[in-house]
């Protein structure tokens, strides 16, 4: 089977690019040699990476992911210069780029100046500081591309978007609701209307009523919801689920339970130590994002949750203390690193 054509771009200043822009080359197949993500919307992230990953890859091959608040950046370096067998194309993500320093941020810069094509590397910082650091050293030779969350105006228009790829249609009045309801993210949104689409025909309507059946504060969240908000690390949705979640009768013990079975997922990715025909114990969508949210925790923060999730579980079966403060002071601990 013949490979997909691409059009590599390399050492150009190219300053940065409207997340839209971005996607639509991509779509048509423009896939450059280096990308810098900064901004932090977890969703864009990811949804970027997919689309790179579905368009510079074969069918089957995975992307490699490095953070360097964990992984050493003479192993991010190593990958970027081995030779391959056969020219394999490869996608590698490093996160917390900012990091690197001294000479291993010579040798980056070094080879941002003149990349291999066949490989495409994404580079992630979670703030948009164009005037810093190693934002400002490689904005000058790369397409920098805002993932910052969009603000109202710009989620409207990105959930109009995002329907009409899915196939559907969005009218106006269900736009308004659906801003109304659930428009504090990308995320949130996309995920409500992954919930709505699933009650529709191909290329029907999302009216005012199907988004008043399928969204809203009288709707229940599942465990899977929950496992995904706080392993993408988005603290707000996290403790919003983990609320309706417990008002719903979900007790707190499970909800524990639920995020030691994904971090201990999680580690496993981070430790090589996990097989795709291993059954995880999560839902398939949580199980499909375990590369991207080990991404989000360094193996040490990994192992900590693990120990902090055992602890709240002693206490939800040992003490009197309040069940639903023991989960909203743990997931707001996980999501915002303080452990």
């Amino acid at each position: 089977m013949a490979r997909r054509r691409y059009k590599p771009r390399q050492g150009n200043r190219l300053g940065s690019r409207e997340y839209s822009d971005a996607i639509r080359r991509l779509k048509s197949n423009s896939v450059e040699s280096i990308y810098l993500l900064a901004g932090g919307d977890a969703f864009f992230e990811d949804f970027f990476i997919a689309e790179v990953v579905g368009r510079f890859l074969p069918s089957g091959s995975k992307r490699r992911g490095f953070s360097l608040d964990d992984d050493r950046a003479e192993q991010v370096l190593a990958a970027l210069s081995a030779y391959t067998l056969f020219q394999e194309r490869q996608v590698i993500v490093v996160r917390q780029v900012q990091r690197i320093s001294g000479a291993a941020r010579d040798e980056l810069l070094s080879y941002v100046r003149s990349p291999d094509p066949e490989k495409c590397l994404i580079m992630i910082l979670e703030a948009w500081e164009p005037s810093k650091g190693i934002h400002k050293a490689v904005g000058k030779l790369v397409t920098v591309i805002d993932v910052r969350s969009p603000l109202p105006d710009k989620l409207r228009s990105w959930a109009q978007y995002y329907t009409k790829q899915k196939g559907y249609r969005l009218e106006p009045e269900a736009l308004d609701l659906l801003m109304d309801l659930s428009g504090d993210s990308v995320g949130h949104v996309v995920m409500e209307l992954e919930k709505i689409f699933t009650q529709l025909e191909a290329g029907e309507a999302v009216t005012r009523g199907a988004v008043e059946a399928q969204v809203g504060p009288d709707k229940s969240y599942h465990v899977w919801q929950f496992q995904e908000a706080v392993g993408l690390r988005e603290t707000e949705r996290s403790l919003r689920v983990a609320v309706s979640l417990m008002e719903y009768g979900a007790p707190a013990t499970r909800l524990i339970a639920a995020l030691a079975t994904l971090f201990g997922q999680i580690l496993f990715v981070q430790t090589g130590t996990t097989s795709e025909r291993v059954y995880t114990g999560l839902a398939k969508t949580v199980s499909r994002r375990l590369t991207s949210m080990s991404e989000r925790y360094s193996i040490k923060e990994a192992k900590l949750i693990l120990r902090k999730l055992l602890a709240a579980d002693v206490s939800l079966k040992s003490t009197s203390v309040e069940p639903d403060q023991v989960v909203v002071s743990t997931v707001a601990a996980i999501c915002r690193g303080i452990l």
